[in-house]
């Protein structure tokens, strides 16, 4: 039988995969340079040409492609085996890797967190913050199981996100240092207020600069600060009238603290959902934890 080095294929998938050789070696915890080596050694070995370098990254070249076609789906089965294996094998001890914001992990995930593990005390996280483009990349390179986020126009359709709740935004303010219940406010109008709002990259900024679009309006902030819980601190603390969650800030409403602001527009309910990596398997922990956030 001819002797075949499984790991100099198992390196030309990942960088096929990737189209990057710095990603692959990320992925396969390997030096950029042991990955040109291998891909070098590979040509050498089966005397075809598998890449081919652009601006744009590693192509692949017809007989890179047809080998790529013939690994992909056993390559993918081993991954998702070895998986399956470990969990089993290990009494459901595994990690799962769950990328989101900072406003969701703490007002979203961390109540889940703490029912799950007493369940599934022996399962791992590794918790990963940041924007959600960048995210749902590291989904797409099998580096995240999940990815809970706001679900927008860009996202919407993929079929890989489950929508799990449903958010009412509201404009509040501390009802001590501001005296608007007599007024209900258009969306022009909100341009004369204190508007405290997260920057223009967050999905919450995004979505409500969206609905002033659609009424021709670009509203202008006092404050424009880099995170929403910052929003909810400058809020609280009577600096001005803040975009946010209700169920965020519903306790204080209902202690009298906090006022909604009236206007005379309706703000439509934002949906917040999971974006699943497709390799997850229905036996999986990760399937069981999903479960959990759905209820």
């Amino acid at each position: 039988m001819e002797n075949i080095n499984f790991e100099l294929y198992k390196v030309f998938y990942f960088v096929a995969k990737n189209k990057n050789l710095s990603k692959a070696a990320n992925e396969l915890f390997i030096s950029q340079p042991a990955v040109t080596q291998s891909i070098k050694k590979l040509e050498e070995e089966i005397g075809y040409k598998l890449f081919y370098r652009t601006k744009s990254g590693m192509n692949l070249t017809k007989d890179g492609e047809i080998l790529y076609e013939f690994l992909k789906k056993p390559i993918e089965a081993l991954t998702s085996g070895k998986r399956y294996l470990q969990d089993e094998v290990n009494n459901n001890s595994m990690t799962i890797r769950i990328g989101s914001g900072t406003t969701l992990i703490k007002h979203s995930l961390l109540p889940i967190l703490k029912d799950f593990e007493r369940d599934f005390p022996n399962v791992k996280f590794e918790i990963v913050q940041g924007i959600t483009s960048r995210l749902i990349d590291m989904l797409d390179n099998d580096l995240l199981d999940i990815v809970l986020l706001s679900i927008n126009h860009e996202n919407k359709n993929d079929k890989r996100v489950l929508v799990i709740e449903e958010a009412q935004d509201v404009f509040c303010y501390r009802k001590d240092a501001f005296d608007f219940e007599k007024k209900s406010f258009s969306m022009e109008e909100l341009n004369s207020l204190p508007l405290l709002l997260q920057s223009n990259v967050s999905t919450s900024r995004k979505f409500l600069d969206d609905l002033a679009s659609k009424k021709h309006v670009v509203l202008e902030s006092r404050y424009d600060l880099a995170s929403y819980g910052l929003v909810l601190d400058f809020v609280k603390e009577g600096l001005g009238v803040g975009f946010v969650n209700y169920n965020h800030v519903k306790d204080d409403i209902k202690k009298g603290n906090l006022v909604i602001l009236k206007t005379n527009f309706d703000i439509p309910t934002r949906k917040i959902g999971l974006c699943i990596n497709k390799k997850i398997t229905d036996e999986s922990v990760i399937k069981r934890f999903i479960e959990y956030i759905k209820k």
